[in-house]
């Protein structure tokens, strides 16, 4: 049986004598230990094919059931975020559902390509297609490095660039007019802090109180390349100061509804039966618990309904404020509501694109803005130089010799 690196060695392309020159990703793989190596990549021998069809469909699917786990472990170790790791898993799952018998060690560019196309005829936009096929090449990279195949199939496939689209942005109107029809505290604070500091919908919702200084007007976040700290302006001071109130601890941004609503059914027997979520402070999340009320002591919905409500512990009606964030599209739900008071399309990523071009507008420099937005890479923050019509303007208005004759300067 062959693992780890005795089948990197076996099977390494000619002239080369590492066991895989051309993905530097792996050679931060060379600083672990080569018996923690083993246990995750060692593959065990697959029983021998034979002539019966059956028993190769068997043993292909088999096998492919069997990687999907090491995959998700070897996710884990390359620390990608959750998200990341979701769409990766989804898509190696529906790559295992099209291959069907065909064995993934024996997949070809040919049969990434349909499966490519079968993706894109479910009309999905051109950007999932991309990360669809990064899936792919991760997958099949991890398969490469384990001494499975001998080399990648995705990363011989190729698709046309994607076409860079101009963010949308609101004009400093339109912010005044979204920050006035707040109707709550609760809604004031969180548009404040989007459009003062440009965070992320994620990093709004892992905020805690005891991050924010109030006196340096930073917050320490949870981003996607680590912990860092955004910045916010003085104006948003007092609002903030004022929604924090006395807490000193917890999430920021909370959530006061109920995990779900109430419902009361009925037994064949005439009992009432019913269940309810309950927060856990251990395991952080709500639990399920179940309620019976026999027939004897209801003999309404109304009265069984208000017999449950009272019975309901208060850490369920009224959970401890700060012990549970906002849901993963609750942040984007809030500010959409506010712009459609004013008839205002937006949402957190068009609110943090509206600050980096606010701060260009007036003169910022793209590296400051690329630090506060906290894009590792220049040209992503170089998008909005594209957006920034203000600046464009204040540029000709001052430096066409048109201009500068009308103004008597020549």
């Amino acid at each position: 049986m062959r693992t780890g690196f005795q089948a990197d060695r076996n099977h390494a392309p000619c002239g080369s004598h590492l066991p895989f020159p051309r993905f530097p990703i792996f050679c931060t793989l060379r600083r672990i230990d080569t018996p923690k190596l083993r246990a995750v990549y060692s593959v065990r021998d697959q029983p021998a094919m034979t002539s019966s069809p059956s028993s190769i469909i068997a043993s292909g699917k088999a096998l492919n059931g069997s990687l999907l786990p090491r995959f998700i472990r070897w996710l884990r170790v390359m620390g990608y975020a959750k998200s990341t790791n979701r769409f990766y898993i989804s898509s190696i799952r529906l790559l295992l559902e099209y291959l069907d018998e065909l064995p993934a060690t024996q997949v070809t560019h040919l049969e990434i390509r349909d499966f490519l196309a079968s993706v894109a005829e479910r009309g999905v936009k051109p950007a999932t297609i991309w990360r669809c096929l990064c899936g792919l090449r991760c997958f099949f990279d991890f398969l490469n490095m384990g001494g499975l195949i001998n080399w990648s199939p995705p990363r011989s496939v190729r698709l046309r660039r994607l076409k860079k689209t101009v963010p949308p942005v609101l004009n400093e109107k339109q912010v005044r007019e979204l920050l006035a029809a707040t109707r709550s505290m609760h809604e004031r604070a969180m548009i404040e802090i989007i459009y003062g500091s440009g965070a992320r919908a994620g990093e709004i919702r892992n905020m805690r109180v005891e991050d924010v200084d109030l006196v340096a007007r930073r917050i320490r976040v949870l981003g996607k390349c680590g912990y860092r700290y955004v910045l916010f302006p003085r104006a948003v001071v007092g609002c903030l100061r004022r929604y924090i109130g006395e807490r000193k601890n917890g999430y920021l941004f909370t959530s006061h509804h109920l995990c779900r609503r109430l419902h009361v059914f009925q037994g064949p027997n005439g009992a009432w039966r019913s269940y309810f979520y309950k927060y856990d402070p251990v395991v952080k999340r709500s639990l399920r618990a179940y309620w019976y009320l026999p027939k004897e002591k209801a003999q309404t919905q109304e009265q069984a309904l208000r017999k449950l409500k009272r019975i309901i512990p208060k850490t369920t009606r009224d959970l401890p404020v700060g012990h549970r964030p906002l849901g993963t599209t609750t942040v984007r739900y809030i500010v959409m509501r506010v712009g459609l008071r004013v008839g205002v399309r937006v949402n957190p990523q068009i609110l943090r694109h509206t600050f980096a071009t606010h701060l260009l507008d007036h003169g910022a420099d793209i590296r400051m803005i690329q630090k506060m937005l906290g894009h590792i890479s220049l040209k992503t923050t170089q998008a909005y130089t594209h957006v920034s019509m203000g600046q464009v303007q204040k540029v000709l208005e001052k430096c066409h010799p048109r201009n500068l004759r009308v103004h008597g300067i020549r």
